[in-house]
C-alpha cells in the first residue's frame, strides 16, 4: 500500500495522550500513545474509526490538562520534542506506544524517525501485521511488536500470506500476538491463527481479546463461546484471555 505521508513532509498524526495500556503483555502500564492517522484495513470491530484516514490536525492532550491542536503533517523533530516533554513531565510513563490507524502505513517516516533519534522510553509498536516493507528496520528498534492478527471474518478478506511474511521478518522474542473474537468468529480461523503464531513465534502467548461494544462496553461474545475458542487456540500456543483493560476501568 502506498504511504499516506513521506519522511520529508512529516507524518500525519491523530493524537498524543497518556493512558493505561489496555491490551497485550504490557496491559496495566502507563503509556504515551502516539496515534498515527491512516489505515490500510477496515475491521468491523475498529474502536478508533477517527484514525482511519488522514486528518488536518493532531490533538495533543498534555499531562497538565491542556489540549492543543496542531496542523498535520508533523515533522520528526517536532514529534521528538513532544515525546521528550511528555516523558519529562510524567515520569510514570513506562513505554511509548506507536499506534493507529496503522503506523506502518507511514513506515518511511517511522523508519527514519527511529533511526535518527534516541527516545526516552522503550517502544511498543501496535500493528495489524500486514505491511512488511521496512518492518525489519522498525521492529529492531522496538521492545514489543504487538501484532493484531486479522481474521478473514473481521475484514472479509483472507490475510494469512501477509501475516506469514510479517511474522517471518520480526524477531520472535519481541512479538505479542492478539486475536480479536466475537460470537460469530469461526473456530477454523482461530485455529489457523494460533497455528501461525506457533510456527513463527513458538514461545509467544496468544492474547485472546473479546470484541467489545464501544458504547455499552459489553462483550460481543458469550463466555461459553470465548472459552471454546480459547481451548482451540491452546492446542498450539499458550493462551491468555485479555479483555481491553482500559474499557473495563473506564479510561481512554
Amino acid at each position: 500500500m502506498a504511504e499516506t505521508g513521506t519522511f520529508d513532509k512529516g507524518a500525519y498524526l491523530s493524537e498524543l495522550f497518556v493512558s493505561v495500556q489496555g491490551e497485550g503483555s504490557r496491559a496495566g502500564q502507563r503509556h504515551l500513545f502516539v496515534r498515527f492517522a491512516g489505515c490500510n484495513v477496515r475491521c468491523r470491530y475498529c474502536d478508533t474509526p477517527e484514525s482511519l484516514v488522514r486528518v488536518a490536525e493532531c490533538t495533543i492532550d498534555w499531562p497538565d490538562g491542556r489540549r492543543e491542536r496542531v496542523a498535520n503533517p508533523v515533522s520528526g523533530e517536532r514529534l521528538a520534542g513532544w515525546i521528550e516533554a511528555f516523558c519529562r513531565t510524567d515520569p510514570s510513563i513506562s513505554m511509548i506506544a506507536l499506534t493507529g490507524g496503522e503506523p506502518l502505513v507511514q513506515r518511511r517516516f517511522l523508519e527514519a524517525f527511529l533511526r535518527e533519534r534516541r527516545l526516552p522510553r522503550p517502544l511498543l509498536l501496535e500493528t495489524n501485521a500486514l505491511i512488511c516493507d521496512r518492518v525489519e528496520a522498525i521492529a529492531e528498534r522496538t521492545t514489543v511488536v504487538s501484532a493484531d492478527i486479522k481474521l478473514p471474518s473481521a475484514e472479509g478478506i483472507p490475510r494469512w500470506r501477509e501475516h506469514e511474511r510479517f511474522f517471518s521478518r520480526c524477531r520472535p522474542e519481541n512479538v505479542d500476538a492478539k486475536i480479536v473474537v466475537g460470537d460469530d468468529t469461526p473456530e477454523s480461523e482461530v485455529d489457523e491463527a494460533a497455528r501461525l503464531v506457533a510456527r513463527w513465534t513458538p514461545h509467544a502467548v496468544v492474547f485472546l481479546q473479546p470484541m467489545t461494544d464501544v458504547n455499552s462496553g459489553r462483550w460481543r461474545i458469550s463466555e461459553a463461546r470465548l472459552w471454546r475458542l480459547a481451548a482451540l487456540a491452546s492446542r498450539h500456543a499458550p493462551v491468555r484471555l485479555r479483555p481491553q483493560l482500559h474499557r473495563l476501568i473506564g479510561v481512554r
